[in-house]
């Protein structure tokens, strides 16, 4: 399999979703990245990404949190669900436990980005967590499970 498509992770989700719901813009300090979400997301095309379901359990925690309901037909925007396959499981479970090692990162983030580095498909994971872009961490996780063929994790993959 290719590695085609960008995953969100749960703030870049909030932030395109809060674009088009003024109870979400409201709830959570998100106004500057709404901007670029949406220009990254269009640019990209909603058909080259996807919500991993650590994503979507992590949202449905914080909008419960800030009393925010919007319904369950929105909440995954306009992307498919990113599952893992059978096969990928080891290599999650391997990402993972090295990831939670890092008590800089927290334990719903490792879980995601194990789950984007350990998915053939996924091309990169979008992120306005600097924490994430930045780890050495992260960056070392994906490469032992990778090697050079890993996925990157930006705000915006045009600045690359």
């Amino acid at each position: 399999m290719r590695r085609e498509y960008y995953y969100l992770d749960t703030n870049y989700l909030l932030a395109y979703l809060a674009h088009w719901n003024q109870d979400i813009s409201k709830s959570f300090d998100i106004k500057d990245e709404l901007f670029t979400a949406n220009s990254v997301i269009k640019n990209l095309n909603t058909k080259k990404i996807k919500v991993p379901l650590p994503v979507l359990a992590e949202l449905v925690m914080q909008l419960k949190e800030k009393n925010v309901n919007i319904g369950t037909f929105v909440l995954c925007g306009d992307f498919e669900i990113a599952m893992l396959k059978r096969n990928e499981i080891n290599n999650f479970i391997r990402a993972l436990d090295l990831l939670i090692k890092d008590e800089r990162l927290e334990v719903m983030d490792s879980i995601i980005v194990a789950h984007a580095i350990s998915s053939s498909e996924c091309k990169g994971l979008l992120t306005f967590d600097k924490k994430l872009i930045l780890s050495k961490t992260i960056k070392n996780v994906d490469q032992e499970i990778n090697g050079s063929r890993g996925i990157i994790i930006t705000d915006d993959p045009r600045k690359r």
